[in-house]
């Protein structure tokens, strides 16, 4: 015989007697004709099937929800999640803060069948170990770029490939590799190599992509991922400053109006997605903090390439200035 707190839908109704209608639990007993007891077994049972769900906020989504709002409307953006933090941080609390807000959020956009574009470097591949419990989502990682460099002595772990393996294992999905450098030393070379079966299934994967992820560096100079990697060198880097370079996204540079034109000549050597396939991604996260990244974040906006903002407080109110 089904004892009367195994009904679904006595359950419900003191679940929502409790938690929307705000009646004490001998009020509901008294309104069911049920005991006291029956009412607390079956609020706990309520919760056990997720017919209520009870979330703690996260301070820094209670304390910045007018920054955030504030940033969305002026920047017209997605969405904006500002990372809580304080002037006696250090440099890796301030970044382990920021990692474990975006590793929450996320947690909370990705879904089942979704397809994931990851960049290169440290600000996305420590995604992969921060503290925060992931549920595992049937996603498929994909690396934006070619995951293959000449200098990868300890840089090994923040190359696209690997990149999308660690993700992958994170949230419990699935990855493909990019087998190929990921910067040419002639554009003719490249189209040719990219022909090869070997290689040039991943752009049928580019244009499934559901959301991107990119990130700047933080701690360092936003190019430092780029040189130690030999992507670039210093004489270009040079040049590429002072023909008003500001960003550095999927390896393409970017002036300050988020064009890439003025770097064409670098751009169109790099193996991976297209700037339009990647502006034309629905979910386009950009991950990074400090006030000194403000004008390169603004680049991304102005550009197209970033609709969601994960950043910490010293960026978010940069960004407030004009």
């Amino acid at each position: 015989m089904r004892k009367i707190i195994d009904d679904e839908r006595l359950i419900y109704q003191c679940c929502s007697l409790y938690y929307e209608e705000h009646m004490g639990q001998s009020q509901i007993a008294k309104h069911l004709g049920i005991s006291k007891s029956s009412v607390s077994r079956m609020l706990q049972t309520g919760r056990e099937l997720e017919i209520v769900e009870i979330k703690v906020r996260h301070l820094a989504q209670y304390m910045y929800e007018d920054l955030e709002e504030e940033l969305k409307k002026k920047y017209h953006l997605k969405d904006v999640v500002v990372a809580e933090s304080s002037p006696l941080d250090s440099k890796t609390e301030r970044i382990s803060k920021l990692n474990e807000r975006a590793a929450d959020y996320l947690n909370r956009l990705l879904k089942d069948g979704d397809y994931v574009g990851v960049s290169v470097g440290s600000s996305i591949r420590n995604l992969a170990k921060t503290s925060h419990e992931a549920f595992h989502r049937n996603c498929t990682f994909v690396p934006l770029v070619g995951g293959i460099s000449q200098h990868t002595t300890g840089m090994e772990e923040v190359q696209s490939n690997q990149v999308a393996e660690a993700l992958a294992e994170k949230y419990g999905g699935n990855y493909v590799s990019f087998f190929s450098p990921a910067v040419f030393s002639n554009e003719n070379l490249m189209n040719e190599f990219l022909k090869g079966e070997a290689v040039r299934f991943i752009f049928d994967y580019f244009e499934k992509l559901d959301i991107v992820i990119s990130g700047m560096n933080i701690a360092s100079s936003m190019y430092e991922t780029v040189k130690k990697l030999g992507y670039v060198s210093d004489d270009q880097l040079d040049r590429f400053k002072k023909n008003g370079a500001v960003c550095n996204l999927i390896l393409r540079f970017l002036d300050q109006n988020g064009n890439t034109e003025p770097f064409d000549e670098y751009n169109r050597k790099i193996a991976g997605i297209s700037a339009e396939a990647y502006k034309n991604v629905e979910h386009k996260l950009l991950i990074t903090g400090g006030a000194g990244n403000a004008a390169a974040v603004k680049s991304c906006i102005r550009g197209n390439f970033a609709n969601i903002l994960i950043m910490d407080v010293d960026c978010a109110k940069a960004l407030l200035v004009d």
